[in-house]
Protein backbone atom coordinates (compact mmCIF):
# COMPACT_ATOMS: atom_id res chain seq x y z
CA UNK A 1 0.00 0.00 0.00
CA UNK A 2 3.01 2.41 0.93
CA UNK A 3 4.75 1.56 -2.40
CA UNK A 4 1.44 2.07 -4.19
CA UNK A 5 0.43 5.71 -2.96
CA UNK A 6 4.74 6.16 -3.27
CA UNK A 7 4.14 5.46 -7.06
CA UNK A 8 0.78 7.77 -7.42
CA UNK A 9 2.63 10.40 -5.97
CA UNK A 10 5.44 10.65 -7.91
CA UNK A 11 3.20 10.26 -11.01
CA UNK A 12 1.60 13.55 -9.50
CA UNK A 13 4.78 15.28 -9.39
CA UNK A 14 6.12 14.02 -12.55
CA UNK A 15 2.94 15.45 -14.83
CA UNK A 16 2.38 18.63 -12.47
CA UNK A 17 5.19 20.99 -14.38
CA UNK A 18 3.18 20.11 -17.97
CA UNK A 19 0.01 21.08 -16.07
CA UNK A 20 1.38 24.93 -14.82
CA UNK A 21 1.68 27.57 -17.51
CA UNK A 22 4.89 29.00 -18.67
CA UNK A 23 6.44 32.36 -18.21
CA UNK A 24 6.03 33.49 -22.05
CA UNK A 25 2.30 32.11 -21.46
CA UNK A 26 2.35 34.73 -18.54
CA UNK A 27 3.98 37.19 -20.62
CA UNK A 28 1.17 36.85 -23.46
CA UNK A 29 -1.42 37.60 -20.78
CA UNK A 30 0.35 40.24 -19.18
CA UNK A 31 0.60 42.36 -23.02
CA UNK A 32 -2.81 41.59 -23.13
CA UNK A 33 -3.90 43.57 -20.14
CA UNK A 34 -0.90 46.24 -20.79
CA UNK A 35 -2.97 46.80 -23.76
CA UNK A 36 -6.75 46.87 -22.69
CA UNK A 37 -7.25 46.72 -19.07
CA UNK A 38 -8.44 50.06 -17.51
CA UNK A 39 -8.09 51.88 -14.42
CA UNK A 40 -10.41 50.32 -11.74
CA UNK A 41 -10.43 46.47 -13.36
CA UNK A 42 -10.30 43.94 -11.07
CA UNK A 43 -8.25 40.41 -11.71
CA UNK A 44 -9.44 37.44 -10.25
CA UNK A 45 -7.67 34.34 -10.03
CA UNK A 46 -9.09 30.80 -11.08
CA UNK A 47 -7.89 29.01 -8.36
CA UNK A 48 -7.31 31.46 -5.49
CA UNK A 49 -4.18 30.00 -4.91
CA UNK A 50 -2.60 31.02 -8.51
CA UNK A 51 -0.38 33.85 -7.20
CA UNK A 52 2.23 33.81 -9.75
CA UNK A 53 -0.20 35.79 -12.26
CA UNK A 54 0.47 38.59 -9.74
CA UNK A 55 3.65 39.41 -10.82
CA UNK A 56 2.19 40.23 -14.53
CA UNK A 57 -0.44 42.51 -13.78
CA UNK A 58 -0.34 46.40 -14.30
CA UNK A 59 -0.43 48.40 -11.89
CA UNK A 60 -3.46 49.79 -12.23
CA UNK A 61 -5.67 46.29 -11.92
CA UNK A 62 -6.50 45.37 -8.80
CA UNK A 63 -5.70 41.57 -8.41
CA UNK A 64 -8.22 39.64 -6.23
CA UNK A 65 -7.40 35.33 -4.86
CA UNK A 66 -8.34 34.45 -1.55
CA UNK A 67 -10.08 31.86 0.09
CA UNK A 68 -13.40 32.20 -0.81
CA UNK A 69 -13.04 35.36 -3.41
CA UNK A 70 -14.95 33.76 -6.06
CA UNK A 71 -18.40 34.69 -4.26
CA UNK A 72 -16.57 38.47 -4.20
CA UNK A 73 -19.04 40.86 -5.43
CA UNK A 74 -16.43 43.46 -6.36
CA UNK A 75 -18.43 46.29 -6.01
CA UNK A 76 -15.58 49.06 -6.71
CA UNK A 77 -14.71 47.53 -10.27
CA UNK A 78 -16.72 47.46 -13.41
CA UNK A 79 -15.10 44.89 -15.22
CA UNK A 80 -13.13 41.95 -14.24
CA UNK A 81 -10.53 39.89 -15.50
CA UNK A 82 -10.99 35.85 -15.03
CA UNK A 83 -7.18 34.27 -14.87
CA UNK A 84 -8.24 30.67 -14.98
CA UNK A 85 -6.14 27.69 -15.05
CA UNK A 86 -8.69 24.54 -15.87
CA UNK A 87 -6.16 22.03 -15.80
CA UNK A 88 -4.80 22.44 -12.49
CA UNK A 89 -6.11 19.59 -10.01
CA UNK A 90 -9.25 20.05 -8.63
CA UNK A 91 -9.88 23.49 -11.27
CA UNK A 92 -13.61 23.41 -12.21
CA UNK A 93 -14.90 26.28 -14.01
CA UNK A 94 -18.28 25.04 -14.26
CA UNK A 95 -18.63 25.99 -10.54
CA UNK A 96 -16.49 28.59 -10.83
CA UNK A 97 -19.12 30.23 -13.18
CA UNK A 98 -22.20 29.11 -10.42
CA UNK A 99 -20.07 31.00 -7.81
CA UNK A 100 -18.88 34.20 -9.81
CA UNK A 101 -21.98 34.48 -12.89
CA UNK A 102 -24.43 36.12 -11.06
CA UNK A 103 -25.42 39.65 -12.71
CA UNK A 104 -21.76 39.00 -14.83
CA UNK A 105 -21.77 39.33 -18.34
CA UNK A 106 -19.15 38.46 -20.72
CA UNK A 107 -17.62 40.96 -23.16
CA UNK A 108 -15.67 39.24 -26.01
CA UNK A 109 -14.56 35.40 -26.47
CA UNK A 110 -11.82 33.65 -23.91
CA UNK A 111 -8.81 33.80 -24.98
CA UNK A 112 -6.44 31.04 -24.20
CA UNK A 113 -2.70 31.20 -24.02
CA UNK A 114 -1.49 27.45 -23.48
CA UNK A 115 -2.47 26.26 -19.56
CA UNK A 116 -3.94 29.74 -19.07
CA UNK A 117 -7.60 30.79 -20.72
CA UNK A 118 -8.49 35.27 -20.07
CA UNK A 119 -11.88 36.03 -19.93
CA UNK A 120 -13.13 39.78 -19.36
CA UNK A 121 -16.62 40.59 -18.02
CA UNK A 122 -18.77 42.92 -17.04
CA UNK A 123 -19.70 43.54 -13.66
CA UNK A 124 -23.14 44.20 -12.97
CA UNK A 125 -22.59 44.14 -9.04
CA UNK A 126 -20.32 47.30 -9.29
CA UNK A 127 -21.32 50.53 -7.90
CA UNK A 128 -20.78 53.68 -8.55
CA UNK A 129 -18.65 54.93 -5.83
CA UNK A 130 -18.89 58.34 -4.43
CA UNK A 131 -17.08 58.20 -1.13
CA UNK A 132 -14.29 56.49 0.21
CA UNK A 133 -12.75 56.86 3.88
CA UNK A 134 -9.35 55.69 2.28
CA UNK A 135 -9.21 57.87 -0.30
CA UNK A 136 -10.32 60.77 1.54
CA UNK A 137 -8.19 60.45 5.02
CA UNK A 138 -5.69 62.69 3.64
CA UNK A 139 -8.18 65.39 4.02
CA UNK A 140 -9.88 64.39 7.50
CA UNK A 141 -9.44 65.48 10.96
CA UNK A 142 -8.46 62.51 13.26
CA UNK A 143 -8.38 62.89 17.08
CA UNK A 144 -8.62 60.67 20.16
CA UNK A 145 -12.12 62.14 21.64
CA UNK A 146 -13.17 61.72 25.40
CA UNK A 147 -16.51 60.88 26.92
CA UNK A 148 -16.87 64.34 27.82
CA UNK A 149 -16.14 65.56 24.21
CA UNK A 150 -12.86 67.02 24.21
CA UNK A 151 -10.20 66.17 21.25
CA UNK A 152 -6.88 65.32 21.03
CA UNK A 153 -5.90 65.95 17.43
CA UNK A 154 -3.41 63.81 15.86
CA UNK A 155 -0.78 64.75 13.40
CA UNK A 156 -0.87 64.19 9.75
CA UNK A 157 2.96 62.59 9.20
CA UNK A 158 2.66 62.32 5.54
CA UNK A 159 1.95 59.12 5.56
CA UNK A 160 -1.18 58.66 8.15
CA UNK A 161 -2.04 60.29 11.45
CA UNK A 162 0.10 60.20 14.64
CA UNK A 163 -1.67 59.70 17.47
CA UNK A 164 -0.74 58.43 21.56
CA UNK A 165 -1.60 55.02 20.73
CA UNK A 166 -0.42 54.44 17.26
CA UNK A 167 -1.11 55.73 13.37
CA UNK A 168 -3.66 55.76 11.31
CA UNK A 169 -3.28 54.73 7.68
CA UNK A 170 -4.51 53.67 4.49
CA UNK A 171 -2.29 49.64 4.71
CA UNK A 172 -2.75 46.20 3.58
CA UNK A 173 -4.58 43.74 5.86
CA UNK A 174 -5.67 40.06 6.66
CA UNK A 175 -9.12 39.85 7.67
CA UNK A 176 -9.58 36.07 7.98
CA UNK A 177 -7.93 35.00 4.86
CA UNK A 178 -9.07 37.91 3.48
CA UNK A 179 -6.63 40.53 2.28
CA UNK A 180 -8.19 44.14 2.48
CA UNK A 181 -6.87 47.61 1.86
CA UNK A 182 -8.59 49.50 4.58
CA UNK A 183 -8.06 52.46 7.41
CA UNK A 184 -5.69 51.23 10.24
CA UNK A 185 -8.58 52.10 12.59
CA UNK A 186 -7.31 50.76 16.04
CA UNK A 187 -9.35 51.68 19.15
CA UNK A 188 -7.32 53.94 21.57
CA UNK A 189 -8.64 52.31 24.45
CA UNK A 190 -10.81 53.01 27.73
CA UNK A 191 -13.66 55.01 27.58
CA UNK A 192 -12.02 57.00 24.43
CA UNK A 193 -12.74 56.83 20.91
CA UNK A 194 -10.72 57.19 17.88
CA UNK A 195 -12.81 59.48 15.63
CA UNK A 196 -11.56 60.35 12.06
CA UNK A 197 -13.98 63.59 10.54
CA UNK A 198 -14.61 64.15 6.94
CA UNK A 199 -15.62 67.33 5.20
CA UNK A 200 -17.88 68.31 2.50
CA UNK A 201 -18.31 64.52 1.05
CA UNK A 202 -20.16 63.89 -1.87
CA UNK A 203 -24.11 63.25 -1.84
CA UNK A 204 -24.59 59.28 -1.59
CA UNK A 205 -27.10 57.14 -2.33
CA UNK A 206 -26.17 54.42 0.03
CA UNK A 207 -23.41 54.59 3.11
CA UNK A 208 -21.69 51.00 3.67
CA UNK A 209 -19.48 50.30 6.90
CA UNK A 210 -17.14 46.96 6.58
CA UNK A 211 -14.98 46.33 9.49
CA UNK A 212 -13.10 43.12 10.67
CA UNK A 213 -10.32 41.87 13.36
CA UNK A 214 -6.94 41.78 11.42
CA UNK A 215 -5.01 38.73 11.26
CA UNK A 216 -5.85 36.20 14.02
CA UNK A 217 -7.52 38.78 16.39
CA UNK A 218 -11.10 37.74 15.89
CA UNK A 219 -10.06 33.96 16.94
CA UNK A 220 -9.50 35.23 21.04
CA UNK A 221 -12.69 34.78 23.03
CA UNK A 222 -12.30 33.20 25.97
CA UNK A 223 -10.76 35.32 28.16
CA UNK A 224 -12.93 38.22 30.19
CA UNK A 225 -9.91 40.84 29.22
CA UNK A 226 -11.22 41.03 25.89
CA UNK A 227 -14.05 43.39 25.09
CA UNK A 228 -16.50 44.44 22.24
CA UNK A 229 -14.88 46.65 19.70
CA UNK A 230 -17.78 49.97 18.67
CA UNK A 231 -17.88 51.70 15.28
CA UNK A 232 -19.97 54.35 14.94
CA UNK A 233 -20.91 56.66 11.54
CA UNK A 234 -22.75 59.93 12.18
CA UNK A 235 -23.52 62.06 9.19
CA UNK A 236 -24.09 66.17 10.45
CA UNK A 237 -23.54 65.03 14.19
CA UNK A 238 -26.72 62.50 13.35
CA UNK A 239 -26.63 58.16 13.93
CA UNK A 240 -26.04 56.71 10.25
CA UNK A 241 -24.87 53.61 10.93
CA UNK A 242 -22.94 50.82 13.49
CA UNK A 243 -21.34 47.92 13.87
CA UNK A 244 -20.64 45.76 17.37
CA UNK A 245 -17.71 43.47 16.90
CA UNK A 246 -17.74 41.09 19.50
CA UNK A 247 -14.23 38.81 20.57
CA UNK A 248 -14.32 35.67 18.88
CA UNK A 249 -16.34 37.28 15.76
CA UNK A 250 -14.05 36.73 12.38
CA UNK A 251 -14.13 37.57 9.05
CA UNK A 252 -15.06 41.08 7.59
CA UNK A 253 -18.56 42.55 9.10
CA UNK A 254 -20.81 44.48 7.24
CA UNK A 255 -23.79 47.38 7.52
CA UNK A 256 -25.93 49.50 5.53
CA UNK A 257 -26.75 53.52 6.75
CA UNK A 258 -30.24 54.18 7.31
CA UNK A 259 -30.39 56.77 5.18
CA UNK A 260 -28.75 58.91 1.91
CA UNK A 261 -25.91 61.48 2.72
CA UNK A 262 -26.76 65.24 1.71
CA UNK A 263 -24.45 67.03 -0.34
CA UNK A 264 -21.70 68.37 1.52
CA UNK A 265 -22.13 66.27 4.95
CA UNK A 266 -19.91 66.24 7.63
CA UNK A 267 -18.81 62.28 8.24
CA UNK A 268 -17.48 61.11 11.28
CA UNK A 269 -16.27 57.80 12.29
CA UNK A 270 -15.63 56.53 15.35
CA UNK A 271 -14.37 53.01 16.84
CA UNK A 272 -13.70 52.33 20.77
CA UNK A 273 -13.30 49.33 23.12
CA UNK A 274 -12.47 49.46 26.77
CA UNK A 275 -9.74 47.14 26.54
CA UNK A 276 -7.86 47.80 23.12
CA UNK A 277 -5.74 44.45 23.57
CA UNK A 278 -5.76 41.71 20.61
CA UNK A 279 -8.71 44.25 19.02
CA UNK A 280 -6.69 45.69 16.00
CA UNK A 281 -9.55 46.84 13.47
CA UNK A 282 -9.62 47.30 9.34
CA UNK A 283 -12.33 49.75 8.53
CA UNK A 284 -13.76 50.68 5.63
CA UNK A 285 -16.25 53.63 4.93
CA UNK A 286 -17.60 54.04 1.78
CA UNK A 287 -20.81 56.29 0.05
CA UNK A 288 -21.82 54.51 -3.13
CA UNK A 289 -24.58 55.62 -5.79
CA UNK A 290 -27.40 53.89 -7.27
CA UNK A 291 -27.14 50.36 -8.55
CA UNK A 292 -25.56 49.72 -12.24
Amino acid sequence: MLALVGVVCLVFQARLPGQLPTDAEYAQVQQVLEAEARPGDALLLSPWWTEKARLYAPDRVTVVGYQGSDADPLELNPRVWVLAQPELPKADLAEFQKVFGDRRTAIGATRSFGHLQLSLYDNGRARPLRFSSMQSLASARVAIEQPDGRRLDCPWTGHGFHCAHGEVAVEWHEVHFQPRRCLRFFPPGGAAKLVAEFGNVPSAEQLVLQAGFIWDRGFFKDEPRFTPTVLEVRVNQQPAANLTLPPGLEGLQRTVGAAPVPEGATVTLSVQAQSAELRETCVELYGFGVDR
